[in-house]
Parts: structure tokens; sequence; C-alpha cells
């Protein structure tokens, strides 16, 4: 352990150690995810004056929260697919993901929970006959709140 610990690169977080469950679509633990993006909070300004002041002040306003994009090795699982075809259909489902960035040891980190999810968007993989990764299903989901658990 080095002079300053909080430095030392055996603390850092890998981007790639991850976790992802959504009951009922994903399992308990889903090790097919190789991508996790867009959990942002974002908070909206409210300008205002008081009286004559000459300076615009600036308070908190509402909160929301971009969408999230999951991406997989497509399996032969179509859960996401039928989720999204649930919702095309009327039939609104809305499931909390959760999202486990995980220590170099494999202990948890960090667990954030994005409530009331729903799939706004499903991208069949794409296909390329020239190369050789696998095939990467995206889906969009669309969040009522972020926590951290």
């Amino acid at each position: 352990m080095g002079l300053f610990p909080e430095m030392d690169t055996d603390n850092y977080i890998g981007a790639f150690n991850f976790r992802v469950s959504i009951p009922d679509v994903a399992g308990d633990i889903n090790q097919a995810f190789v991508r996790v993006s867009g959990v942002v909070s974002t908070s909206e300004p409210m300008e205002f004056m008081h009286g004559t002041d000459p300076y615009v002040r600036k308070a908190v306003g509402r909160t929301s929260y971009e969408d999230v994009t999951l991406e997989r090795i497509y399996n032969g699982n179509d859960a996401f697919y039928g989720w999204r075809m649930e919702i095309e259909a009327g039939s609104v489902t809305r499931k909390d993901l959760k999202i486990e960035m995980l220590k170099p040891d494999g202990t948890v980190a960090r667990t954030m929970m994005c409530r009331g999810a729903w799939p706004s968007r499903w991208e069949l993989p794409e296909m390329d006959a020239s190369g050789s990764q696998g095939a990467t299903e995206r889906i969009g989901l669309t969040v009522e709140r972020v926590t951290n658990e």
C-alpha cells in the first residue's frame, strides 16, 4: 500500500466489472450484458428574481432521468423483445432494473436501482457477414427514478 491508499490501482473500479438483473427478463444475474449506459440524473434550474434585484437567481427544479440503454450478446432468449411487444400491445409492465458495479474481488461496490423501467426502444442485433463479433441486442429503458439501493 502506497503513501496515498486512495490512489492505489487496486482500489479502482473497472467499467467492465458489473452485473445487471431485471425480474422475469434477465433473471437474477445476467452475464451476457456487455454495456450499460445512460444512468443519468438531471435537475432543471428554475430562474427567478427578487423584486428589483438585477441578478437572476436559480433554484432546483424538477429532476428527470435519461433512458438507460442495455446491450447484450444475443443468446436466443427473446425476453427483451417479448417485453417490448407487450408495450406495443398497450400493456405497460414496469420493472426495477438492478445494476451492480463490482470491485476487483467480485464484491459489490455500488448498487443502482432504476425504478419503474419499461422498454421504450428495442433494436435487433446488427448483422454483418464480414465481421466475427457477437450479435449485440440493444434495449432502451425509460425509467422513473434512479436510486442508490
